[in-house]
């Protein structure tokens, strides 16, 4: 039987009992402070992060080279590696590890663009290692995986927009507006994967529960798997998932911080929920 290895990177807010059940091999992105640089979930974690930002908004950038290449000597007997990325219209992350794995493995090598991140990266990349543990072929997994993405729900809402604007996930100028009358957007990844409005109202319980209409609009009735992902916010997750499971039949649930990588960008306050009918 032909033998897989499976990469993500560290965008996939995948939970360490998940990551080390399926031998998920995780390259970390870096977050860069003026004075130290931290490799995401390894040298980090996000409390630290929520409370070094206090201070100081730090940038996030690509994996270095060196972390890349240290996961890719772990796997040099596998007969296939699947790297499963952050999207690419997020991130020059993908790009660049899908460049250094065809120089590594050439055609043994595949690559798959999530066309998302957070939750709906890591339900895709577990997706993917239950399915390796099963035998599935490679070219199997990859339609399994278009498949979910073509029909997954992922949006987000965050109590404080600013770290959006300094990140420039966010005009200035509407995020300024936003500030200004208390707007609260409803952020998504389009189908180019990318970030666009969703929906917005006044105040973070309004968006909130906007969110979840626009799910049970999508999910009324039907069995789903469910994430829902959070920046210091456990106890409005689990609400959130209350909530869902009164109008869906939520045959798969899972709560989850997102990264530090990610938290940059968010800040706290964050709540996200990624779904897709089973």
């Amino acid at each position: 039987m032909n033998k897989i290895a499976l990469i993500t990177d560290s965008a996939c807010d995948l939970c360490c009992e998940v990551v080390e059940k399926y031998n998920i091999n995780v390259i970390p992105l870096r977050i860069n402070f003026s004075e130290k640089s931290f490799r995401d979930r390894e040298d980090i974690t996000p409390l630290e992060l929520y409370d070094m930002i206090k201070n100081e908004i730090p940038k996030t950038s690509l994996p270095l080279a060196e972390d890349v290449y240290s996961v890719f000597r772990k796997l040099k007997d596998f007969d296939k590696v699947l790297y499963i990325g952050i999207s690419s219209g997020l991130s020059g992350t993908y790009n660049f590890i899908k460049l250094l794995g065809k120089e590594v493995f050439g055609d043994r090598f595949f690559s798959f663009d999530s066309k998302t991140l957070s939750g709906g990266q890591g339900l895709l990349v577990k997706k993917a290692a239950q399915m390796i543990e099963k035998g599935n072929t490679l070219a199997d997994i990859l339609v399994e995986l278009n498949i979910i993405r073509s029909r997954m729900f992922a949006e987000f809402i965050v109590k404080d927009i600013t770290y959006l604007i300094q990140g420039g996930r966010i005009g200035k100028v509407a995020g300024t507006l936003g500030s200004l009358f208390k707007i609260c957007p409803i952020i998504k990844v389009n189908d180019d994967g990318v970030y666009e409005t969703a929906g917005k109202s006044i105040g973070f319980a309004r968006s909130l529960q906007l969110m979840l209409n626009q799910l049970q609009s999508k999910f009324n009735g039907l069995k789903i798997i469910v994430e829902v992902v959070h920046g210091l916010e456990e106890s409005t997750a689990k609400t959130v998932l209350d909530k869902i499971k009164q109008f869906s039949n939520v045959i798969q649930e899972s709560i989850v911080p997102v990264t530090a990588v990610l938290g940059v960008h968010t800040g706290p306050g964050l709540i996200g929920i990624i779904a897709y009918e089973a």
